[in-house]
């Protein structure tokens, strides 16, 4: 049967109205498809941060550009801890700090009244203990609000020379602080740089309470304090800011130092034959525990624009794909349980991924001040100034005052 005219010219309207709605739903045309507001949003994030250039976040940045194209992201970076934090004081003070920003590990206590933390709605605590280890919820969680997230967690760990311990037939570095204290006289000593870290490692270690509950007072002039500090004059020398220089050129068999310094040593000292092992642990120890340094980021209380900030962050950090991107161009260890496990085979990056895992920490009322009074607590014992027990007493009232001065 043949189509009329009329019937044609029907058949052909109804199929290009198909054909048009086909289109608007599938957004290629403007029409019935509600438009995502986000695309309509137009701003700048100042972001801020320290040691790593803008490249080292380009997939983060790709990422939230396609969820936010109007949305600019501007990164400022300082070379040092030092310039960033003179800056970042100064600039919040003026009220002209940035968005986001990066915060130490150690910090919450002093600076949370300058952050925003995240909705709940946005990410939630089961959300980080599912993605990240439980020292980010200790260090960056406070009253049931999650202040900031870490793409790397890097962990206090021992470097040693591979040539020294073969000289003296010592076949493995060692596992736990005995065989470490053993294994001394047959070597060429231990070069001191992050004396404060040490001591908190072996305090924490031996089941030390740093402070009490309610966060009003040191508590760590114990029997178990007196322990660990005791232990770490046995064998310290005093604090030096070289101790790396001075491990690299072959002068000490031993020192202590993050996942960072790996770079300075192969750079001091290509050929240098040494490795990197975990901590040692007490040979008791019920578990073991790793201390850690390491950044968050996070949001300024001050800025106007607090939901772009934390899905910026929560883009960089929680997403697995742009912090991968992070971690393969930076060479850190990785935060993200998920990329912790990928390490755990790494020739370079395991011992500290591993760590990660068991790392511990406790809150400080100004972390500058608290290195200050344990550095302070060493020396004036290395020096044979004060007993442990009075230093002890010491650095406990000052780390106290610090506290009492925060409340």
């Amino acid at each position: 049967m043949s189509l009329t005219r009329n019937q044609i010219i029907v058949i052909g309207v109804a199929g290009l109205l198909i054909l048009i709605l086909i289109l608007i739903f599938a957004g290629i045309l403007p029409g019935l498809k509600e438009e995502d507001p986000r695309f309509n949003i137009r701003t700048n994030l100042e972001f801020w941060g320290v040691f790593d250039n803008v490249e080292a976040y380009n997939a983060a940045l790709a990422a939230y550009k396609e969820t936010y194209p109007g949305v600019v992201v501007n990164y400022r970076r300082f070379a040092s801890v030092a310039d960033y934090e003179r800056a970042l004081l100064d600039a919040l003070a003026a009220g002209q700090g940035p968005d986001v920003f990066m915060l130490h590990s150690r910090d919450l206590p002093r600076d949370v009244n300058k952050l925003a933390p995240v909705a709940a709605a946005k990410f939630t605590i089961l959300g980080l203990r599912n993605l990240f280890p439980q020292v980010v919820e200790s260090d960056f969680v406070s009253k049931g609000a999650i202040y900031a997230l870490p793409l790397s967690i890097d962990t206090l760990a021992l470097y040693y020379n591979r040539q020294h311990f073969d000289q003296a037939a010592i076949t493995s570095p060692p596992k736990t602080w005995e065989e470490f204290e053993a294994a001394l006289p047959k070597l060429k000593g231990v070069a001191i740089e992050n004396a404060p870290d040490i001591v908190s490692l072996l305090m924490l270690q031996s089941g030390t309470a740093m402070v009490n509950d309610s966060f009003t007072r040191a508590t760590f002039d114990s029997r178990e304090g007196e322990d660990a500090l005791n232990f770490y004059v046995k064998f310290a020398e005093p604090e030096s800011p070289v101790a790396l220089d001075t491990f690299a050129e072959g002068e000490v068999s031993m020192t202590f130092n993050y996942a960072s310094a790996a770079s300075r040593v192969r750079a001091k000292a290509p050929s240098l034959n040494f490795a990197v092992s975990d901590a040692p642990q007490p040979q008791r120890a019920q578990a073991a525990i790793a201390y850690p340094d390491y950044w968050g980021y996070a949001v300024s209380r001050q800025s106007r624009k607090q939901n772009l900030a934390w899905d910026f962050i929560l883009a960089l950090t929680a997403n697995r794909n742009n912090a991968k991107f992070y971690i393969d161009r930076t060479g850190r260890p990785p935060a993200l349980r998920s990329m912790i496990d990928e390490k755990l085979n790494d020739p370079v990056l395991n011992v500290f991924a591993r760590q990660a895992l068991i790392a511990r920490s406790w809150p400080q009322a100004d972390p500058d001040e608290v290195s200050k009074i344990f550095s302070e607590m060493v020396r004036s014992v290395i020096s044979g100034g004060e007993s442990v027990s009075e230093a002890l007493d010491a650095a406990e009232k000052e780390v106290t005052r610090l506290m009492e001065r925060r409340l």
